[in-house]
């Protein structure tokens, strides 16, 4: 089990997306990333319960995760490997877990001194950072410091599922599209 501690930005201007390449370490390419998300609440089974469980399949592997909330930004996490994507939805339908979101995005991964950057292009959402603090001297200055060179305003974003969540109340072509998108996907698998 590891312990994960991270906070997310919306980037809308693709310039900040080009200081970011231009300030951070290339640590793995870009690659194809999908998580279904599965509970016994839908989106509200992380406050419920005080975890989520996920398939994640990207280029070279396929595994279930689950990952137990310890606050606003830190995460317990554990995961084991999966020969297929169904080998994990079927587990998870099994103890009663239904799919409620279905996350799509290329994801990037860079280094800025002792913090993990990904660069995330989300499906229906558009583009966001997402920023590991590890263990380092002063994660939090170092964090602070990648904002400031950056030039990212404005406050954290909430959970990636809270913002679809939201989106989905609030917007019903959007919702319908998730909606579909998510029922293709998993009839296809």
């Amino acid at each position: 089990m590891e312990l994960e501690k991270e906070v997310r930005f919306k980037i809308d201007d693709l310039m900040k997306i080009e200081k970011i390449i231009g300030i951070t370490t290339l640590q793995e390419t870009k690659k194809k990333n999908i998580d279904l998300v599965m509970g016994w609440s839908g989106f509200d089974s992380l406050e419920k319960y005080g975890f989520i469980c996920r398939i994640r399949e990207n280029n070279t592997q396929i595994y279930l995760q689950c990952k137990k909330r310890i606050n606003e930004t830190e995460w317990e996490e554990t995961k084991i490997s999966l020969n297929s994507f169904n080998e994990g939805y079927q587990f998870l339908s099994l103890i009663g877990m239904k799919p409620y979101l279905y996350l799509n995005r290329e994801r990037e991964e860079r280094k800025y001194g002792g913090l993990k950057i990904f660069i995330d292009n989300i499906d229906l959402l558009g583009t966001y950072v997402e920023i590991e603090l590890q263990k380092s001297n002063d994660p939090v200055k170092e964090l602070q410091e990648f904002i400031k060179k950056v030039g990212i305003k404005g406050g954290r974003e909430k959970l990636y599922g809270d913002i679809f969540k939201e989106k989905l109340k609030s917007d019903e072509a959007f919702k319908e599209m998730f909606e579909e998108k998510l029922r293709n996907f998993i009839l296809s698998k």
